[in-house]
């Protein structure tokens, strides 16, 4: 895991809640499945807001809305029941109409767009609004005259109607200019959503192939030294080669395995570092010694597969070959004093030349190395007491 990466919590959802929300969640499942992804989006935050304790005001600020518009509505007259029903009623259509314009500005917008459809809903908020009147008018007396309606209209309507369509028309200008800001709102979100998204594949692309062309550098190179070898045994019928070509054999399996893989386990690295190990072992005899440890707990750490391998291949190549004696390397992984995991690759060899430079494998490793563990992963090299060099990958689980 990138240790560079900070965990995000996702929002919990109504299916994971009491009882209450799962009943919910399971009665609005079918509406949701329904609706456009961004719409479903917007649909379910609100509901993960009003059925939790965070939309307990929203709640309570409806029923208070609910409840004065009642008690108003009593105070000129009109009985409680008319009046709830009535406050009910207009509190559905008001919220009803706030959230689609919030969650479909679009479809508002073009509504809104057109005088066609603004003239009907003028007509049919003109009828409703008289209608209005009517029930009203039965509402306050208990009972409806046609003639006295009639006369105390009459004597309103210059100014009732008029009053009613500028008033509705103002709030089709309002709500029409509410959706088209909306909309230009969504419409910036789903582009920088869109490039985002474009962006994001893009970088994990580049990250890619860039990652399998670091992979296809990892070429073993001392393998074709060793097949020459090998043949030379196998002429020779020396009975070194059938070891030899077992260690080979193991070795090439696990390397075609692992170099298609983007990570392995520590304890599968270093299994192919001991058949490395082995193999040059096997060449060079009594001039090449080795040991390896490794702390129990990091055996399944994940690491990109030949990042210790490179580091082993450095040693005895670069620190060892050279000498005619050989040497050894030990191979350690384990904990720092900081809590880091720490790998090292010591050997007593010829060390580093006072103007040495990282090569390409060197560079690999590094690059590979802060690929999968972030930026703080690190690798050095040093020199070591007694001769030799001291190579050390460390980097946070």
């Amino acid at each position: 895991m990138n240790s560079s990466t900070v965990p995000t919590v996702a929002p919990r959802s109504l299916a994971e809640g009491n009882r209450f929300q799962r009943a919910y969640f399971r009665w609005a499942q079918p509406y949701y499945a329904k609706m456009s992804p961004d719409v479903r989006e917007q649909v379910e935050a609100i509901d993960r807001h009003l059925y939790s304790r965070q939309g307990l005001g929203t709640w309570l600020g409806i029923a208070g809305g609910l409840g004065g518009a009642t008690l108003g509505l009593h105070a000129n007259g009109m009985g409680w029941g008319m009046a709830l029903l009535l406050s009910l009623l207009v509190g559905f259509v008001f919220l009803s109409l706030v959230i689609n314009l919030w969650m479909q500005p679009e479809k508002i917008a073009k509504s809104f767009g057109s005088i066609k459809r603004v003239g009907w809903m003028l007509a049919l908020g003109m009828a409703g609004a008289l209608f209005g009147t009517v029930f009203g008018f039965w509402a306050k007396r208990g009972q409806f005259d046609w003639l006295a309606y009639q006369s105390q209209m009459t004597n309103k309507i210059a100014s009732f109607l008029p009053g009613v369509a500028v008033g509705m028309l103002g709030s089709f200008l309002v709500l029409w200019s509410l959706a088209q800001v909306r909309t230009r709102v969504l419409q910036r979100q789903r582009d920088q959503a869109r490039l985002v998204g474009e962006r994001d594949a893009a970088t994990a692309q580049a990250r890619q192939a860039q990652l399998q062309l670091l992979q296809a550098q990892i070429q073993p190179h001392f393998i074709f030294n060793t097949l020459a070898a090998l043949q030379h045994w196998v002429d020779r019928s020396d009975p070194r080669a059938g070891p030899l070509l077992r260690q080979v054999s193991a070795f090439l399996r696990a390397a075609t395995e692992m170099l298609g893989k983007d990570s392995v386990s520590l304890v599968e690295e270093l299994a192919q570092v001991e058949h490395y190990l082995g193999i040059m072992k096997a060449r060079w005899g009594e001039r090449l010694r080795f040991e390896l440890g490794c702390a129990p707990e990091l055996h399944p750490l994940s690491l990109p597969p030949g990042l210790v391998l490179t580091l082993v291949e450095n040693a005895v190549e670069h620190g060892l070959s050279h000498q005619l004696d050989g040497g050894q390397v030990w191979v350690e992984a384990g904990l720092n004093a900081a809590g880091q995991v720490q790998i090292q690759v010591r050997d007593d060899g010829a060390g580093l030349a006072p103007q040495w430079q990282a090569g390409v494998g060197l560079a690999n490793v590094r690059e590979r190395l802060q690929h999968h563990f972030g930026p703080d992963a690190d690798l050095t090299l040093q020199p070591r007491d007694g001769g030799g060099c001291v190579a050390t990958l460390s980097f946070s689980r």
